[in-house]
């Protein structure tokens, strides 16, 4: 044998001895690592996966070893936004991605997922079982809900003490609040606290009927006493007997109404129309109104004596602007309900969302923070709301604050590299578009898919 020939065949048999020792290293690795491991061939197969990934889905290793990611994972989310197809189509790793796994057995549980190209098409799959952190993070948001309240600054909070306070009595309660902060919540959960909680709750927002329908609608008519009248009806005020009646828009009723309930909080007593003698009723009166009633006073529309009896504990309530730290427990909140009754799994808010959503200054107050929520739950492809899901003007709102650098990966990443579809979605031309990402030094190469 030539020395060539004797040099070659040592260098490759101590190539298989490193290959073979590199292999056993890499794996005695996996093993020790705490973090679920396997990895994916070009057709999305699981091709090995290490002890703390088998023991996170219930499976041995041999059982799962060829077939397809999805039907072993059973994942919430299987489509282009999740890390290990966005690994693989991008050739660039993708780190925290959520999902909820079920593992052998049926059981849940919450991970994050990274996802790392390895060539050839390959993935490497890091699984970290976030489920135990989850439940106690859901448990923590149903600590700061008091009766659909959700109460995380000092401000809401102490809004709840008070609500505390007054529920146990009968005292007449007046909120005070812009629209959508969340007065008929609070009157609810008066109610809720108070030993009239078996009780009926009945929410009349006066500002919906005529004075005639409103007379009608609050206390009752007897047959005959106007056109249509055909029977003997029962009004609020009596199918809320025992219970609470919540008067919302307090501030629109007419004189002529406004006489009357003065009656019903003096006296616990009405009159149907068209009758003429008393029924007593057994009620705990809330009211509810956007407008300062003091000044409506001071200018005629609203009687004095009416608002003093009205006006024996009153909760203002903030508006949203007012009290930022709630917004990302208040959206985790609306996200949560929305989930349960559309079974859409979308588990939370990107960055950027979240920025933008505390920016804004909710002129809609917690009313439109839920209808933004909804909005891009709707159309919501991944299992994080991005900015591209939000309402268009809102996202508008959003993409003008974010930025360049930041706004330009969301609409590419959103388009899949397209420019035009990514400019339109910015609201800029495409020359433009181009110009930034140059200047930000993006390929658009790098948000292909597929």
């Amino acid at each position: 044998m030539s020395t060539l020939q004797r040099n070659t065949s040592v260098a490759t048999e101590t190539s298989q001895q490193y290959a073979q020792f590199s292999a056993a290293s890499v794996g005695a690795l996996l093993d020790a690592l705490p973090v679920g491991v396997f990895v994916l061939d070009d057709e999305r197969k699981i091709q090995t996966m290490n002890p703390a990934a088998a023991s996170l889905i219930g499976f041995a290793e041999g059982d799962v070893q060829g077939r397809a990611c999805a039907d072993v994972l059973g994942c919430s989310y299987c489509g282009p936004a999740c890390a290990a197809i966005k690994a693989h189509d991008t050739d660039r790793k993708e780190v925290g991605f959520p999902a909820k796994l079920t593992a052998a057995g049926g059981n849940k549980r919450s991970v994050l997922m990274d996802a790392v190209p390895l060539g050839q098409g390959r993935v490497a799959v890091l699984l970290r079982d976030v489920t135990d952190a989850d439940r106690f993070r859901q448990a923590l948001l149903e600590k700061w809900v008091f009766h659909g309240i959700v109460c995380v600054s000092a401000t809401t909070k102490e809004i709840v003490d008070r609500v505390r306070d007054v529920a146990p009595y009968d005292s007449t309660v007046l909120v005070l609040g812009e629209s959508g902060t969340g007065k008929e919540l609070v009157a609810r959960a008066i109610h809720a606290e108070s030993p009239r909680a078996d009780r009926p709750f009945v929410a009349v927002n006066c500002s919906a009927y005529s004075e005639n329908l409103l007379e009608s609608e609050l206390f009752g008519h007897a047959r005959g006493s106007f056109t249509g009248a055909d029977r003997d009806r029962q009004g609020r005020f009596e199918l809320a007997n025992g219970g609470t009646v919540f008067l919302d828009e307090i501030g629109e009723i007419s004189p002529k109404i406004q006489v009357k309930l003065l009656r019903v909080l003096q006296e616990r007593e009405i009159e149907r129309v068209g009758e003429n003698r008393s029924r007593p009723v057994d009620l705990r009166i809330i009211a509810a109104t956007n407008r300062d009633l003091l000044r409506e006073v001071r200018e005629g529309r609203f009687r004095e004596d009416l608002f003093y009896r009205l006006n024996v504990f009153t909760l203002r309530l903030p508006p949203l602007r007012e009290r930022r730290e709630d917004v990302p427990a208040l959206a985790d909140h609306f996200l949560g309900k929305l989930r349960d009754h559309t079974g859409k799994d979308v588990r939370g808010l990107e960055g950027d969302v979240l920025d933008a959503f505390l920016r804004h200054t909710w002129p809609g107050n917690v009313r439109e923070l839920e209808n933004v929520v909804e909005s891009a739950l709707v159309r919501a492809r991944g299992p994080l709301i991005a900015i591209a899901d939000l309402p268009e003007s809102f996202r508008a709102e959003a993409v003008l604050a974010a930025a360049p650098e930041d706004r330009i990966r969301a609409a590419l990443g959103r388009t899949g590299g397209c420019v035009t579809r990514a400019a339109r979605l910015l609201g800029i031309h495409r020359t433009t578009l181009w110009r930034q990402m140059r200047e930000a030094g993006l390929n658009r190469d790098d948000f292909l898919v597929g």
